[in-house]
């Protein structure tokens, strides 16, 4: 990997001090509009998580967050170095992506297993209520760790094709995109920081 595009993307990472010597990896896993990226600001403010964002990384390498599948994978796979080494130096991270594809959380769990305790956190709602959040919200590319989309409803169709449940053997948390999903998460990290 080029030094230059690593550089690019570590300028997208939003740290955070929280440190384990057995870090926490959490996946972030939903369509457009569930609240994601909501989600994980929430976490690195409350709970000093560092956030890793493959919208963010993708918009720094390219300049854009419209690119082909080849793109899509150099960025992940740029995510997935990033989040590696951020493992060994035992912060505790989360990576607000769709993570769709059960074969792409694989390869997290697969890398992650020696260095860090990984979960998955499934967010859903009813698909017009995820349209409407990701169609609402203004579009903001300026601030390279909170890049801000919307989401057409041919593209949310597409990624919707794409979504493959959590399987049995995955370490994961279906949660409800509502009122109180705060709430539910803090009673989800509070359980896991006590195993």
């Amino acid at each position: 990997m080029k030094n230059e595009i690593i550089d690019k993307a570590k300028k997208t990472i939003k740290f955070g001090e929280f440190k384990s010597e057995k870090p926490l990896a959490i996946l972030l896993m939903g369509l457009p509009g569930t609240g994601k990226s909501y989600l994980a600001n929430y976490l690195n403010k409350k709970y000093s998580f560092t956030v890793l964002s493959g919208e963010n990384i993708t918009h720094a390498i390219f300049g854009t967050i419209d690119c082909t599948s080849d793109q899509y994978g150099e960025a992940y796979g740029i995510l997935h170095y990033l989040a590696i080494n951020l493992l060994k130096k035992k912060y505790n991270i989360i990576i607000d992506g769709t993570n769709l594809k059960y074969e792409f959380r694989k390869q997290y769990y697969n890398t992650f297993q020696d260095t860090s305790k990984t979960i998955l956190i499934y967010l859903y709602n009813k698909d017009e209520v995820l349209l409407k959040r990701a169609n609402i919200r203004k579009e903001d590319y300026n601030n390279s760790k909170m890049i801000i989309s919307k989401c057409p409803p041919e593209t949310f169709a597409t990624f919707k094709k794409q979504l493959e449940l959590p399987q049995k053997n995955e370490k994961y948390y279906q949660v409800k995109s509502d009122k109180k999903l705060f709430e539910k998460i803090d009673t989800i990290i509070t359980n896991i920081m006590k195993e």
